[in-house]
């Protein structure tokens, strides 16, 4: 006998486990660290609790501060690393500006040029 799964039980899965790998309970953000592309940390962006919401079978991660959070270090973004809020390490990815293909995309207008002193905007960070 074989089993089939629903887009319904899909979905919760993929919700379930990223919230448990996230580890959403602590008290702790989980949250993404943005870097040039010589590895120089610029950015940490933190996510709400839960991070994650389920969009039309895409998990969708929200910043925690609509005002984003502070840049640290001037530079292009070009990469990410995810951790979970206990300081895990989940995965890493490319940053775009919003017009890219990236999983995590930046809001501005300098493409993804961030200035230290300001506040990185998370504009779209999704995993499909």
């Amino acid at each position: 006998m074989s089993f089939t799964a629903t887009q319904a039980l899909n979905d919760s899965m993929l919700v379930g486990g990223i919230n448990a790998a996230l580890d959403d309970h602590a008290a702790n953000h989980a949250y993404a660290v943005l870097y040039d592309a010589a590895a120089v940390a610029l950015v940490t962006m933190l996510f709400t609790k839960p991070a994650v919401a389920l969009v039309a079978h895409e998990l969708v991660f929200d910043q925690d501060s609509a005002s984003g959070d502070l840049i640290l270090t001037q530079g292009n973004a070009a990469t990410f690393n995810l951790y979970s809020a206990a300081g895990v390490l989940l995965g890493a990815g490319d940053v775009t500006d919003m017009a890219g293909a990236g999983p995590l995309k930046i809001s501005g207008t300098t493409g993804t040029l961030l200035y230290a002193g300001a506040r990185a905007i998370l504009g779209e960070m999704k995993i499909v």
